[in-house]
């Protein structure tokens, strides 16, 4: 109920007392928190617990327990581990350095009328979404310090006697995941709290005299905060769990990561399960850390509330003399991340020789003839395409709804519910797929489920949960709760809030994480390598198995194949989005 007097020409409304909280109450706080903290915790922590408590299993891994710390002993005093931990934080040096460059073109791109704006935005969705591994293979034929065809070329200039640059090295390992995952990645997730960032308060700037780039260092990062912790530290944490490039390029020079070295563990004959798994353990510990910094940190910056229940700016300021030139250089940036190693692809799928460019009549359609021959790789499409819109779909709304509970509730346990999202990327894929097959093998309620798609799609919705609900939480934390405190004073319960005013107003962002949940579907190949069925595996998968079995060729073309898919979704995102009205 309210009330309303008029005051000198204005109009006061006073709220009665069960609407003057901030944050929506639901049915019951410490029933709904109790419930949500269990459903949160069987999908997240169980299988954490499952390595914690396999660390220190010395009879390995879904065997009778037998407590030891041998495991440990051995892991840590092995100087390969030691090593593949020094490595693992030496690389991450590139999050930080992808994060300086992926503000700087977000904001190029959503604040600046730079010509191509749209079709830069749309080729880097396009880049994250590439499958790694081929590119990978591509960037070697480029710039393999032995026959890279860029350092060949190199050869033929004055002074130059050597490879100018290898990309078999640290340096090496950087830059490929630089170009092709972690600046575009780290552009998608800022571009929508740029784009629903209020324009008025950097026009002021402006007005006052300020210079560009200390509106940018002083008004719009201070007020894109949240995404950019979130952004940091999740960039950070995915860092640790990727292995399939440290292992393709780092291996063959003895750059061993932890993830990497956890596969080696698994890998051996006989498995060294307790050692993996005491790895495994020690880098959750880290990760845990991150994350309770990353909750702290963000407790004290606060959600930046950047719509509110008035008039918003979102204008771009006019074009410029340099618009032309910033737009060159990131075309220039496109065509040399993406463009070259995505032609080298092409090229060697066309390859006699995958690689061997110069060898006479170089060039057969063979490969693409047998492959798309393979009934096999019609099944592993389509199943690809199910689980990736299952996990999507499914996925996106869990996200959505407990995002929700975090930004807007009042319910008990938030905090934990909170840390307990990022422990999915305490643990590598790999890990991961093992824990849940060896769960699923051993529960006899389950194990029914084991060979079907739904252990993938449940695999699938936990690994993105992290960046799921915490950019879907900095999304709902920039709507001022005040429009759904207005829609509650009106009568309309929590489904029709979240449903008609919630869902609408962070459709942008929804639409990022389906994608993103989608994608990884076709590429993700660790989490699932276990857990797959050997008669239906995903594309991403039989492109692995191509690989492992010396069929480079083949492999090339299953990712072109994966390539025009990342196209063609990509193209399809920006059309729903553009009939939406929205931008994703």
């Amino acid at each position: 109920m309210s009330a309303c007097s008029r005051d000198n020409g204005s109009v006061r409304f006073f709220r009665s007392k069960q609407y003057a909280s901030p944050r929506i109450r639901l049915k019951s706080d410490l029933v709904s928190g109790i419930a949500i903290l269990l459903a949160v915790s069987m999908v997240t922590l169980v299988p954490v617990v499952y390595v914690v408590v396999d660390s220190f299993n010395i009879n390995g891994m879904g065997q009778a327990f037998k407590f030891g710390l041998n495991g440990w002993q051995e892991a840590l005093s092995n100087v390969k581990t030691l090593s593949s931990i020094g490595y693992s934080f030496l690389l991450a040096i590139r999050i930080p350095i992808a994060l300086v460059i992926a503000v700087v073109i977000a904001w190029l791109l959503i604040r600046l009328q730079i010509p191509g704006a749209r079709f830069i935005e749309h080729a880097l969705w396009f880049s994250f979404f590439l499958p790694l591994l081929p590119l990978t293979m591509g960037w070697v034929l480029l710039l393999d310090a032995h026959y890279g065809l860029l350092n060949t070329a190199a050869r033929y200039l004055p002074f130059v006697h050597g490879a100018i640059f290898s990309i078999n090295s640290v340096a090496g390992i950087i830059w490929v995941h630089l170009s092709l995952s972690t600046v575009p990645v780290m552009v998608i997730l800022l571009a929508p709290a740029l784009r629903r960032l209020d324009a008025a308060q950097e026009e002021a700037s402006a007005m006052s005299g300020a210079g560009t780039l200390m509106t940018l260092w002083r008004i719009t990062v201070p007020l894109i905060a949240p995404a950019i912790l979130t952004a940091l530290i999740a960039g950070f944490i995915r860092s640790l769990e990727l292995f399939e490039v440290e292992q393709y390029l780092g291996t063959p020079v003895g750059i061993m990561v932890y993830a990497t070295r956890i596969y080696d563990l698994i890998t051996t004959d006989p498995p060294l399960y307790p050692q993996a798994m005491a790895l495994s353990t020690f880098f959750l510990a880290v990760l845990l850390i991150f994350a309770l910094l990353y909750q702290k940190s963000f407790a004290r910056l606060g959600s930046r509330a950047t719509i509110a229940g008035k008039a918003t700016s979102l204008r771009s300021r006019r074009r410029g003399r340099w618009s032309y030139v910033i737009s060159a250089c990131l075309f220039l940036y496109l065509a040399v991340t993406v463009g070259m190693p995505l032609t080298v692809l092409i090229l060697g799928s066309l390859n006699r020789l995958f690689g061997f460019f110069f060898i006479a009549h170089p060039w057969t359609f063979a490969h693409w003839r047998n492959v798309l021959g393979d009934p096999a790789v019609i099944q592993a499409a389509l199943n690809s395409s199910w689980i990736g819109l299952a996990s999507g779909i499914i996925g996106t709304l869990l996200y959505a709804l407990l995002a929700w509970v975090l930004v807007r509730s009042r319910i008990w346990a938030r905090s934990a519910i909170a840390a307990l999202v990022w422990l999915p990327w305490g643990i590598p894929g790999l890990v991961l797929g093992l824990s849940l097959s060896s769960i699923m093998l051993n529960t006899p309620v389950v194990s029914v489920l084991y060979g079907s798609s739904i252990p993938l799609i449940v695999a699938m919705i936990i690994k993105s949960m992290p960046i799921g609900v915490h950019m879907l939480r900095t999304s709902i934390g920039q709507i001022s709760s005040e429009i759904e405190e207005a829609a509650q004073i009106a009568g309309a319960d929590f489904t029709m809030i979240f449903r008609r005013i919630t869902l609408p107003l962070i459709s942008p962002m929804c639409l990022a994480i389906f994608l993103l949940v989608f994608m990884a579907t076709m590429s993700d190949i660790s989490t699932v390598v276990l857990l797959a069925s050997p008669g239906s595996p995903t594309l991403a998968l039989l492109m692995f198995q191509y690989m492992t079995s010396s069929h480079p060729e083949a492999a090339a073309v299953v990712g072109v194949i994966i390539a025009s898919l990342s196209l063609f979704i990509t193209a399809l995102a920006f059309r729903i989005a553009m009939i939406m009205n929205v931008e994703p």
